[in-house]
């Protein structure tokens, strides 16, 4: 008969947490119209403003930013802050939260731009929030998060995760470290500049009439790469993106009293009757609707 071997002994490691986001408060996708001013206000937990289109000014007390297209400003705690759009409609994705983590200290004040290999974690983190909470349209005066009757699976936890894996990396970037994914950089760089590239191309053909073919001509790409390719980023496909982007310009539209008709005529609709069957598909309202609900705010 043979001995019975001792056991192996295992030892765990306790994971550390550099940087652990606790809360999350308050997430908005906002699209202000020029010139639009908020209040100033002051809270006691952190705040980032990211420039995701157009460029705006965040006023942090007295001293005023320019936020560049890709920018991003971190608000410390009870630092008073607005935000102001001269000029030109920006797209501008805020979120807050509550983090203790002695490491951020080193966010105080700081501004810059987004590396293109971390803008997917901004966007992980806007998808995940609007697939797990209600999120409305445009409500600045917004201050708590209700969970969706349908979740996303886990969907807190990858928008905390989403946005520590953002912060740690900034900080790495800061200190010249490189992180795991260094090896994996060229191929998500790239694959991130050519899904911005048709999301580009597409914005700006929103007044206009646009084809697979003209996409496909403008960036020398087949028509089943590109689908395929941007269906699997995205989860959407390039005409159902196209569709959105409208439907996001017929709201500032809307805002700025254009009518419905001359709406779906600007944006090269079939007809208003599918301008009104879009508008809905993606915003789970008319226009009609929409328009009482801003009107009412």
């Amino acid at each position: 008969m043979s001995k019975k071997q001792p056991s192996k002994q295992f030892y765990k490691h306790k994971i550390s947490n550099f940087l652990n986001v606790q809360k999350i408060v308050t997430v908005h996708y906002q699209e202000p119209e020029k010139n639009y001013v908020s209040k100033e206000e002051t809270h006691n937990f952190w705040e980032i403003n990211y420039a995701d289109k157009k460029d705006v000014y965040v006023y942090l007390g007295e001293q005023k930013h320019l936020l560049k297209q890709g920018e991003i400003i971190f608000i410390k705690p009870d630092q008073p802050h607005r935000l102001e759009c001269k000029g030109e409609e920006a797209n501008i994705f805020i979120i807050s939260f509550d983090c203790r983590s002695e490491g951020m200290a080193f966010f105080c004040d700081k501004k810059y731009r987004v590396p293109d290999e971390y803008r997917y974690l901004l966007q992980n983190v806007m998808s995940e929030a609007t697939e797990t909470f209600v999120i409305p349209d445009f409500d600045p005066d917004l201050t708590k998060l209700e969970l969706k009757e349908n979740p996303n699976l886990g969907g807190e936890q990858v928008l905390k995760n989403s946005l520590e894996l953002l912060l740690i990396y900034l900080l790495r970037k800061e200190y010249n470290q490189n992180s795991p994914q260094e090896f994996f950089i060229s191929k998500i760089s790239s694959s991130s500049a050519l899904q911005d590239e048709i999301v580009y191309f597409l914005s700006s053909k929103l007044y206009d009439r646009l084809t697979l073919d003209d996409i496909c001509a403008q960036l020398h790409y087949g028509k089943t790469y590109l689908c395929t390719f941007f269906k699997e980023k995205t989860g959407m496909s390039i005409y159902q993106t196209y569709l959105k982007l409208k439907t996001d310009e017929a709201k500032k539209l809307i805002r700025r009293g254009v009518s419905f008709s001359s709406i779906a005529g600007k944006l090269y609709f079939d007809s208003v009757s599918h301008f009104n069957y879009v508008f809905k598909r993606h915003t789970g309202m008319t226009p009609g609707e929409y328009k009482e609900s801003i009107s009412s705010k």
